[in-house]
C-alpha cells in the first residue's frame, strides 16, 4: 500500500498543546504574560556528550528514563538501543524526557512536573526548524513519532492527523518504510505510531506492515491444548450467533492474547529476557504488533451499511484497551482509553440484542465490562457496572474474590473455581466441609 502524502512539510507544524491529563489542565493555568521557561535553566548545548545540564532535576529525569525503559515494555525493542539516539539527537532527547516524565507521573499518581513543558517546548522549536528544511533523518522521524503518539494516546483526532500525515510524508522522502536509511527500531516506532493513529482516527493503518502475518506460530508460539480448545469453542459460539467469517479471526486473537500475555508475565518474572541482542531479531513488541493487526478487522467499520455485529466490534475495541494498558503498559488514564470505552458503550446501547448477548456471551461481556470499567469516563462507569451486575446475578456470584476470577475467566477459563454450597456433616464428624471444584 503506497503511503499517502500529508501535504507540504512547510505546512506541517508540531502542535504546542500540552500533553497532560484533561483534569490537570484546569489546575495549571498560567498568566498570559508568564513565559514557560522563566524559571528553568538555559537551553543546553547540542554538542555536549549528553544534551542536558547536570542539575539535580535533569539527573532525576535521566533516572526516570532508565526506570521507564527497564521496568516497562512500552518502548519498542530493543529497548536499550534508544539511548544512543537520545544522546546524539537533542530534539529527540527533549521529547523523550518530556514523555517519560509524564509517563512516570501517571504511574506514580502524582502531578505532571513542569519540566515536561520545558522539554516539550525545546523539542518543538528544534523540530520545526528541521521540518522547514525537509529533514528526514532518524532523530526527526522519531521525534514526530513521539508527538503523534502523544496526541493519539490522548484521543485527539485533529492533531493526530496532522502529525501522522507529516510523518508519512517524511517517510516517503526517506525512500519509503523499507528504506535502508530507516533503522529497524525506527521502523517499529513508525508502525506503532501508525497503528495508534488509526485507533484515534477510526481508520485503516496507512503503512503496509513488513511482518509476515501468514505464519502466526513465529509470533505467538505453540498453542496449548487448553488454548486450542478454548479458542475453538469461542469461535464456534461466535459463528453460531452471527454466521460471520470473523469468527475464525477470533480464534487467532484468543491464541495471541493468551500466549503473548503469558510471555509478558514471564518477562516480568525474570523467566524470559525481554530484549534480544540485535534489532533485526524478533522482539516482544513485534508480537504485540501482530496481535493488534489481527484485532483491527474486528472493530474497524469499513462500510457502515454492512458493519460487523456488535459482539465483534466491542470484542476488538476491548482488545485494544487490553493491548495498550496491559501489554504495551501505557497508563490507563490516557484519553484514548475512555474514548474506546465510550465506543463500546455506544455499540452495545444501540444493539437490539444486548440482553441476548449478556446471556449468551457472559464470559466475554463480563471481561469487557471490567476492562472498560477501569478506564471509562466517570459518567460511563455506572453503566458498565450495571451490565456487569446483570451477569453476576445470573451466575449467582457474590464473593469478591470469585467475582474477580470470573472477570478473568474469558481469557483463562481453566482458572475458574466454582464453590459448591457447604455440605453439613452430622454431629459425630465434628466438621463442616466446603468442596471446591476446578474446571480444567
Amino acid at each position: 500500500m503506497t503511503p499517502q502524502a500529508g501535504g507540504s512539510p512547510r505546512q506541517f507544524k508540531v502542535s504546542t498543546g500540552l500533553h497532560v491529563r484533561r483534569k490537570q489542565q484546569r489546575k495549571f493555568k498560567r498568566r498570559e504574560d508568564e513565559q514557560p521557561t522563566a524559571h528553568l535553566s538555559p537551553r543546553p548545548s547540542s554538542k555536549a556528550v549528553a544534551p542536558y545540564s547536570p542539575t539535580s532535576a535533569s539527573e532525576d529525569a535521566h533516572i526516570l528514563v532508565t526506570v521507564i525503559v527497564e521496568r516497562t515494555l512500552t518502548s519498542v525493542g530493543p529497548r536499550y538501543d534508544w539511548y544512543p539516539l537520545a544522546v546524539r539527537d537533542e530534539a529527540y532527547f527533549h521529547i523523550l524526557m518530556s514523555s517519560v516524565a509524564s509517563h512516570a507521573a501517571y504511574l506514580q499518581q502524582t502531578e505532571q512536573p513542569w519540566s515536561i513543558y520545558y522539554h516539550r517546548g525545546e523539542s518543538i522549536r528544534l523540530l520545526n526548524e528541521r521540518i522547514q528544511r525537509e529533514d528526514h533523518d532518524e532523530g526527526t522521524l522519531n521525534c514526530i513519532c513521539m508527538f503523534s503518539q502523544q496526541e493519539s494516546f490522548e484521543g485527539r483526532p485533529k492533531t493526530t492527523k496532522s502529525h501522522i500525515d507529516g510523518l508519512v510524508y517524511l517517510v516517503q522522502l526517506a525512500g519509503g518504510i523499507n528504506s535502508p536509511t530507516i533503522p529497524a527500531k525506527t521502523r517499529r516506532h513508525i508502525y506503532l505510531t501508525d497503528l495508534s493513529a488509526a485507533i484515534t482516527l477510526s481508520c485503516k493503518p496507512i503503512l503496509e506492515p513488513t511482518l509476515d502475518l501468514s505464519n502466526l506460530h513465529i509470533f505467538f508460539g505453540q498453542a496449548s491444548t487448553t488454548t486450542i480448545t478454548h479458542a475453538s469453542e469461542f469461535a464456534a459460539r461466535l459463528h453460531n450467533f452471527t454466521g460471520s467469517r470473523l469468527s475464525d479471526q477470533a480464534t487467532a486473537i484468543i491464541w495471541g492474547l493468551r500466549n503473548v500475555s503469558q510471555l509478558h508475565e514471564d518477562i516480568h518474572a525474570g523467566r524470559v529476557l525481554a530484549d534480544t541482542p540485535h534489532a533485526s531479531d524478533l522482539q516482544f513488541t513485534d508480537r504485540v504488533e501482530v496481535l493488534e493487526r489481527l484485532v483491527h478487522p474486528l472493530w474497524y467499520v469499513e462500510d457502515p451499511a454492512t458493519e460487523q455485529h456488535a459482539v465483534f466490534r466491542t470484542f476488538g475495541l476491548t482488545c485494544l484497551i487490553y493491548i495498550y494498558t496491559i501489554l504495551r503498559e501505557l497508563p490507563k488514564e490516557l484519553g484514548m482509553n475512555p474514548m474506546l470505552a465510550s465506543r463500546i458503550k455506544a455499540a452495545l446501547e444501540t444493539c437490539p440484542e444486548l440482553n441476548v448477548l449478556l446471556a449468551t456471551f457472559q464470559d466475554l461481556l463480563l471481561w469487557q465490562m471490567f476492562i472498560c470499567g477501569r478506564v471509562a469516563d466517570e459518567r460511563d462507569r455506572p453503566w458498565f457496572a450495571s451490565q456487569a451486575t446483570k451477569i453476576l446475578l445470573i451466575r449467582k456470584l457474590e464473593n469478591a474474590e470469585n467475582i474477580l476470577k470470573a472477570a478473568d475467566g474469558f481469557l483463562w477459563p481453566e482458572s475458574q473455581v466454582h464453590l459448591v454450597p457447604p455440605r453439613i456433616e452430622n454431629s459425630t464428624s465434628g466438621s463442616d466441609t466446603e468442596v471446591m471444584e476446578v474446571d480444567n
